[in-house]
C-alpha cells in the first residue's frame, strides 16, 4: 500500500510539473524562436545555402513540436491541428532544402506560414503593449 501512495505521489508531481513546464512565457520563447529563425530560413533559401536553410527548418519542425504541446495542455485542438500542420511543413522544407531543391523549400515553408497566420487569428489578440494569447 505503502508503495502504491508513493507512486501516485510521484506520477502527480510529474503531472503537475508538465503542466507548468508549458507556461505562457514558455510558448512566447517558442513563439520568438519561430519568427527569428524563419527569418534566417528565408534568407537561406534566397542564398540557395541548402544546408543551413534544412537546419533552420528542422529546427521550426522540432519548435512546433513543443507549440503543439503547449496547446494540447490548453485543450485548444484547431492550435493543436495548425501546430502540426506548421511542423510537417518545415519538415519537408527541410528535405527540400537538403536536397538543393529550393522553389520547393520556399513552397514548403510559405505553407507552414499559412498554418502559422489560421492560429494568429484565432488564439491572437492585439493589446496596447503588444499581444495576449487567447
Amino acid at each position: 500500500m505503502k508503495k502504491i501512495c508513493v507512486l501516485l505521489g510521484i506520477t502527480t508531481l510529474l503531472a503537475t510539473a508538465a503542466l507548468f513546464a508549458q507556461s505562457d512565457m514558455d510558448y512566447q520563447g517558442y513563439m520568438k524562436t519561430v519568427g527569428a529563425t524563419n527569418g534566417s530560413l528565408q534568407k537561406n533559401i534566397a542564398a540557395k545555402d541548402g544546408k543551413a536553410a534544412a537546419a533552420d527548418a528542422q529546427k521550426l519542425e522540432s519548435t512546433f513540436k513543443q507549440v503543439e504541446a503547449y496547446w494540447k495542455a490548453k485543450g485548444a485542438a484547431d492550435a493543436v491541428t495548425f501546430a502540426q500542420k506548421a511542423g510537417a511543413a518545415f519538415g519537408a522544407a527541410a528535405k527540400s532544402a537538403d536536397a538543393g531543391n529550393f522553389d520547393q523549400a520556399l513552397a514548403d515553408a510559405k505553407g507552414a506560414g499559412a498554418n502559422c497566420g489560421g492560429c494568429h487569428m484565432a488564439h491572437r489578440e492585439k493589446t496596447d503593449t503588444g499581444f495576449k494569447i487567447k
